[in-house]
């Protein structure tokens, strides 16, 4: 795609996140609704929702032409929308916005001008639908009920676990966030739900008993057994109310064993004719996501994770402490919206030495002097070197395990430098 193309793309940004879908109606029918050619599953939540929708990407290519959209993206825009076994190629983003570039303007005129993930949603449903795919994969963007990915009526509606995130938009309480969250249910289509919290439960059962929607309680439901988890991977034994699973995944760490139950539940709750238990430990098996525990380089050893909220951090300690007997060398970089004091503690249990540096995101990238002053006592030896390429090369020199954390922004510009894989199957 030019760089024009691209440019009017991301320009949309300047609208900043507008929560709503008026606008994305009015803009989905001049675009003929493309996202009612196509089966959808739905998928919101705080964190696992991008490995859920994932796996179920994966399972369902097992027997069908598939559809995956997932926000945002590592290193290039491409990566957010995948069909078949493809990322969404240049040629496609510059047609489309040729096509659509006067509607999306117009409607600035009419009520507003449409946001960047609203007109990258859209995207993402006209080439599902050009591709003839017959299922598609959705993760929510931010929230659900006022997501621009709203619009879509699910096959099953998914919800993963939910933490504090973006308490401006979506409110203060684990009950107001969980009602948002719960806004992807419709009307008599199953829900999945992965948060055991009895808030969570309980807003998310009052929501779905408004539509009369089943409610699949997964760490009520479903048990596990045999459980390894290793720098190799992850093995267990999923047991659902029909069936048992022999789970094998290169992926790692023990939350992704409740990603993995999220994406059988709601495979069974959809029923869908040739999905059974092998498409689904072959869907598993093959599904590869990247920047989650993620071994990207040996000698030395280079890990990086996008745990950016304090629950996934303290999911990631967990799982570090859990699988290596040494502590890493930090190189870290955060948004200035995030619980930056809470987070940098997390990450001090597993590591003595930290290197601050900025994210690839000017407009919210947290000033690593500042992280360093805050994080005073927490860490043995910690400093500053602001260009993060110098400051993963001074890593690797040192010739310690280095690990790569903290925000999508800094492990993209990672993945970049090693030509790291970026597809999301194998």
């Amino acid at each position: 795609m030019t760089f024009e193309d691209l440019d009017f793309l991301y320009d949309l940004k300047r609208e900043g996140i507008k929560l709503g879908l008026d606008v994305m109606k009015e803009l989905s029918a001049g675009m003929n609704n493309r996202h009612k050619e196509f089966n959808s599953f739905h998928i919101a939540g705080t964190n696992g929702k991008g490995s859920v929708s994932c796996f179920i990407y994966n399972i369902l290519s097992q027997r069908y032409r598939s559809g995956l959209y997932t926000s945002p993206h590592l290193v290039n825009f491409n990566e957010r929308i995948v069909a078949g076994r493809e990322f969404i190629s240049d040629r496609y983003v510059e047609e489309f916005i040729h096509k659509y570039r006067h509607l999306i303007e117009s409607l600035k005129e009419t009520s507003r001008n449409p946001t960047f993930f609203e007109a990258t949603t859209l995207m993402a449903f006209s080439f599902f639908a050009d591709e003839k795919c017959e299922f598609a994969s959705i993760e929510v963007g931010l929230g659900g009920r006022l997501d621009s990915t709203n619009i879509i009526f699910p096959v099953v509606s998914t919800i993963t676990s939910i933490g504090y995130e973006h308490t401006d938009k979506l409110g203060t309480s684990l009950t107001d966030i969980a009602f948002e969250k719960a806004g992807i249910i419709k009307q008599g289509v199953p829900v999945v739900l992965s948060d055991k919290k009895p808030e969570v439960v309980s807003a998310i059962k009052k929501v779905a008993a408004r539509t009369s929607s089943r409610v699949i309680l997964t760490g009520k439901d479903y048990k596990t057994k045999d459980l390894t988890c290793g720098i190799s991977g992850t093995k267990c034994t999923v047991i659902s109310p029909t069936s048992e699973y022999r789970i094998e995944t290169d992926l790692i760490g023990d939350f992704q064993v409740d990603n993995i139950i999220s994406a059988i539940a709601t495979m069974e709750a959809a029923s869908v004719q040739g999905i059974g238990e092998r498409e689904i430990e072959t869907g598993i098996r093959n599904s590869r996501w990247p920047a989650r525990l993620e071994i990207i380089r040996k000698d030395p050893t280079v890990v990086v994770d996008c745990a950016h909220n304090p629950q996934a951090v303290n999911a990631l300690a967990r799982n570090w402490k859990r699988i290596s007997g040494e502590k890493p060398l930090l190189v870290m970089g955060l948004m200035m919206d995030k619980d930056l004091f809470t987070i940098i503690h997390k990450f001090s249990e597993i590591s003595d030495e930290v290197i601050f540096t900025t994210p690839d995101e000017p407009e919210r990238a947290a000033d690593p002097e500042f992280l360093n002053r805050i994080s005073a006592g927490m860490f043995t030896k910690s400093r500053v070197i602001p260009d993060p390429q110098v400051a993963y090369e001074t890593a690797l020199e040192s010739g310690k395990t280095v690990l790569i954390a903290g925000s999508m922004y800094l492990v993209g510009i990672i993945k970049k430098l090693e030509k790291s894989n970026l597809k999301p199957f194998k």
